[in-house]
């Protein structure tokens, strides 16, 4: 069996600084935009890659935020809200490419592709080695087809993370048997999301992307991973827009084991858009600016 990398290299890109690092001041600051840097690992697939925003010298703790289908990590890097959120409370962001803009979730039916678990799975040794990251304050975080992913790392390579959050996404479906370890987990869903619908199901417009678990039953594998009370408690999240038709409810576990947590921020009436960067609410249903998506799963990574 041939190994998944054959060689793999971490190389400062002062090209693409330059070329960037304008717009980098304005979306995250200077200290990020001048420790960006690319990593590149050639795997049986091809050469793949990462974009690196660091926060400081020295290993960090760190999360990898995985774009959704159609997207890319430049992309996402501008545009989540993820690499603000965890410069603000003092994470590495990684963002890295999948292979023809997708990740290969291991749902049922889904469409296949290269395997993105080894991929990964080599990424985070390779920030490990390179003393990027703090090998026990990693999390991953995902978009859409981005934290369907994040489910399956949580399923397949539980050992490698200290934590998970994903927004308007549900697990896959079919990727049992999982080895889940206790851990945080937040989840943000809109209940009208036509893509990734919130009872689960049939994936996209008209189906035919594979299918996910409810977010109900998403949400039960980790309340009982982690040790929760069965019964959560809610409270509304205060709304900034009245006239909007979103509202956002924030539901919580308690009594889980210490250093976990499960959260799920329920938007009421959204669609398939990232919370507080809405840029396509209206083509995919509505989003809310009640809360950050990105701000509510970092806030959680950094609470002891």
């Amino acid at each position: 069996m041939r190994s998944f990398i054959s060689t793999s290299t971490i190389r400062s890109v002062p090209d693409l600084i330059a070329s960037t690092t304008l717009l980098w001041l304005c979306l995250i600051g200077a200290s990020v935009a001048a420790t960006s840097e690319e990593i590149s690992i050639d795997a049986e697939d091809g050469p793949r890659h990462a974009l690196v925003l660091r926060a400081g010298n020295g290993p960090q703790p760190t999360v990898l935020v995985l774009h959704g289908a159609t997207g890319t990590a430049a992309y996402t890097a501008r545009s989540s809200g993820f690499a603000e959120a965890a410069a603000r409370r003092g994470f590495n962001a990684v963002f890295p490419d999948g292979v023809s803009r997708q990740w290969n979730d291991g749902r049922a039916g889904g469409h296949g592709g290269p395997d993105d678990v080894a991929f990964l799975r080599a990424l985070v040794a390779r920030l490990v080695a390179d003393r990027i990251a703090q090998p026990s304050r990693i999390y991953v975080a995902g978009i859409s087809n981005g934290g369907m992913m994040s489910f399956t790392m949580a399923c397949k390579a539980a050992e490698l993370f200290a934590g998970v959050g994903t927004v308007i996404a549900n697990m896959p479906a079919g990727i049992e048997p999982c080895a889940f370890k206790p851990m945080p987990l937040v989840m943000v869903n809109g209940t009208a999301d036509p893509m990734v619908p919130f009872a689960g199901g049939a994936v996209g417009f008209k189906g035919g992307r594979g299918s996910v678990l409810s977010v109900e039953k998403t949400v039960a594998a980790f309340v009982r991973t982690d040790g929760c009370d069965a019964k959560p408690s809610s409270q509304t999240i205060a709304r900034r827009d009245a006239s909007k038709k979103t509202s956002v409810t924030r539901i919580d576990w308690s009594g889980c084991k210490p250093g976990t947590s499960v959260t799920l921020f329920r938007v009421e009436g959204g669609g398939h858009a990232v919370a507080g960067r809405g840029a396509l609410s209206g083509l995919l249903g509505p989003s809310t600016d009640d809360i950050v998506a990105a701000d509510v799963i970092i806030d959680t990574f950094a609470t002891p």
